[in-house]
């Protein structure tokens, strides 16, 4: 923190005010020629971090301050400040700045970068309300206020909670930046989403994956364009990400495998989890399997969503998938797989459809030859309203041929 205020005083330090020096209606600006050369001796120990030096130089100047003119004292509650800020003692640097500025005796360039340099140590110690009317009050006098002095008010506003407020130097601060910083872009985007302005955080974020083209920016702003209804540009995103080796962990593979099937590309998705799970990089869980399925299903790769499927079976509690394994085994006209696969469903139950998977185990065993069981599982079936006409079927087709075999024997 204490960089970042550095810097920002620096970047003050050429602020211009509004009235020329001789509007202030200042009497002098005049040191000593016996002051002016402890002021030097303690700026030069100031500037080589020589603090006990310059501490007894400016300690035994502050005990006379009393005999010395408003300009005089103000220097030596200025220099205390700078001196206390050194050693980190911002509540003690306060004090001092603030005596300089009651002074009221600086010329008005170095009583603008004074102001400054308290609101961001009111900043620092987190005197969010002090910091922010400080900075308030130094912007109605500078000429021209620079984009980090805006940033730090958006960011005064931001811990107070003043959101809306927050905003405007926000985004001033990085309409003036020749080169936004992170934070600052950070905050603005941050700013348009609480505020659901969704639409202006696009350029921000897009920006800010220039300057540091890490993860959580790629996944946000395919976030983002997929809530805007912008799902191409969303997918396009992220398979950049992806591309790049942004994308490694389980749920961002997840992410995109999903995308990629809201888009109806299956196969890719398909790829991406096999990849995944291969890799162990996807944990081995049924919702992973399962959707590795669908993908190899919707791919019509019908033969590779056998084994996925088939694991997220068998480790779900209940018979749902189970019963789609064995519906796939009976589209492929494997029996025998079939029955078993639907036998198990029904032993795990809390079935979605228990008549359909009575009435395709029925299908199963008949292919078989296995009539009598057949016959109990179509009975069953023909119980449910579902599936009942479609039983009641294939019941009349084994009551024919059992009377056609019975007219032939």
């Amino acid at each position: 923190m204490l960089v970042a205020l550095l810097v920002a005083l620096v970047a003050a330090g050429g602020a211009q005010a509004r009235k020329k020096d001789d509007e202030k209606d200042r009497k002098q600006y005049t040191v000593s020629e016996s002051m002016h050369k402890k002021l030097t001796a303690a700026l030069e120990a100031l500037q080589e971090e020589q603090y006990a030096k310059a501490e007894t130089v400016l300690k035994g100047l502050e005990g006379r301050t009393d005999r010395l003119n408003p300009y005089e004292r103000a220097l030596i509650y200025q220099m205390l400040g700078y001196l206390e800020s050194g050693r980190e003692k911002y509540k003690s640097a306060l004090v001092y700045f603030e005596k300089c500025l009651a002074e009221d005796a600086l010329p008005a360039g170095g009583q603008l970068s004074t102001r400054y340099n308290v609101s961001q140590l009111y900043l620092a110690t987190e005197q969010y309300e002090k910091a922010a009317s400080t900075l308030e009050q130094w912007f109605r006098e500078v000429e021209k206020p620079n984009s980090t002095a805006y940033y730090l008010l958006a960011v005064c506003y931001y811990q107070l909670q003043k959101l809306e407020e927050a905003l405007v130097p926000a985004k001033q601060a990085v309409d003036l930046a020749k080169e936004p910083r992170e934070p600052w872009l950070q905050l603005l985007v941050g700013l348009y989403f609480e505020a659901r302005q969704y639409a202006n955080a696009v350029k921000p974020l897009e920006t800010l994956l220039t300057i540091n083209p890490k993860k959580t920016y790629w996944t946000q702003l395919s976030n983002l364009y997929a809530h805007l209804g912008k799902e191409e540009r969303s997918l396009a995103v992220m398979q950049l990400a992806f591309s790049q080796g942004y994308l490694e962990a389980d749920r961002e593979l997840r992410q995109i495998a999903q995308l990629y099937l809201y888009h109806q590309l299956p196969y890719r998705a398909a790829l991406i989890l096999e990849g995944g799970i291969s890799e162990e990089r996807i944990e081995e869980d049924v919702q992973a399997w399962e959707m590795l399925a669908n993908s190899w299903l919707l791919a019509r790769e019908y033969d590779k969503s056998i084994d996925p499927l088939a694991r997220a079976a068998e480790l779900s509690p209940e018979g749902n998938l189970y019963a789609r394994l064995g519906q796939v085994h009976l589209d492929r006209e494997s029996w025998e797989p079939a029955a078993d696969a639907l036998t198990e469903a029904l032993v795990r139950g809390e079935l979605d459809d228990p008549g359909n998977t009575n009435l395709l185990l029925g299908i199963a065993l008949y292919h078989q030859k296995q009539t009598e069981r057949a016959r109990r599982y179509f009975a069953k079936a023909a119980s449910d309203d579902k599936t009942r006409e479609s039983a009641d079927k294939w019941l009349q087709l084994l009551e024919r041929e059992s009377q056609n075999e019975n007219q032939e024997g």
